[in-house]
């Protein structure tokens, strides 16, 4: 996810239980997913922010799809 779309739902959000929260280390983010995932980790936007991917708005999911450039 990255961080336009985590701010312009913040309406959404939820907070992750403690005990369900990721402790590992992705590996196939992007730079700036990488970015926001250690800002979510540190609770810098807030404690233990979750925003489900299936609240996400529909129209923001296509203009996401639409800015994303296929590499062949």
């Amino acid at each position: 996810m990255d961080r336009p779309t985590l701010i312009d739902h913040r309406s959404l959000w939820g907070q992750e239980p403690e005990d369900k929260r990721n402790t590992g280390h992705p590996t196939r983010l992007t730079a700036g997913e990488q970015a926001l995932f250690e800002e979510l980790r540190a609770d810098h936007l807030g404690e233990r922010v979750r925003l489900e991917q299936e609240r996400i708005a529909f129209g923001a999911v296509e203009r996401a799809v639409a800015a994303t450039e296929v590499v062949t």
